[in-house]
Parts: C-alpha cells; sequence; structure tokens
C-alpha cells in the first residue's frame, strides 16, 4: 500500500496522526507551489493552515481515488487565489 493510500486510509479512520504525517511529508512541495502565486509568506502560511484543516474537516468526503497531493496542491491554489481576490477588492 502506498503512502498516500495509507495515509487516507487513517483519515477516514479520524487518525489525527494522520495529517501531521501528510503536513510532514508534503510541506516543502506545498510552500513552494504556493510561492508560485505569491511571495507574500505570510499569506502562504495562512492559506497553508486552512489547507490542512479542510482537510480534516472533509476527510470523510475524501473521493479515495483521488491523490492526497493534488488535493492539497488544488486546495493551496484555490485559498490563494481566494486571499488574493479579498485583498485586491479591499485595495479597489
Amino acid at each position: 500500500m502506498k503512502n498516500e493510500e495509507l495515509f487516507l486510509k487513517k483519515l477516514i479512520q479520524n487518525d489525527k496522526a494522520a495529517v501531521k504525517e501528510i503536513f510532514q511529508a508534503n510541506v516543502p512541495l506545498l510552500l513552494k507551489y504556493g510561492h508560485r502565486f505569491t511571495n507574500d509568506v505570510s499569506l502562504v502560511d495562512e492559506c497553508l493552515v486552512a489547507v490542512f484543516i479542510d482537510l480534516w474537516k472533509n476527510r470523510a468526503t475524501l473521493a479515495q481515488n483521488k491523490s492526497i497531493k493534488i488535493y492539497l496542491l488544488e486546495t493551496l491554489r484555490h485559498k490563494i487565489e481566494e486571499k488574493l481576490s479579498q485583498l485586491q477588492l479591499k485595495r479597489a
């Protein structure tokens, strides 16, 4: 069983330690990916925290065939784009 499959199985079984494992395994990639959209370190950090909160909240509904890594990347991109849009609206 691949790590992602194991992580997903643990998540669905409400294993909080799985979130920590997923975080440790993916945070370098996620930080690098987040900085492709903005150089604002605190914005990326804030969005990254929100991604992992969402991961825990949505653990029961995560599709068995969806890659956790893809879920994390897509969610992070969405959160950063959303936050940047909010900031632009405040400036306007």
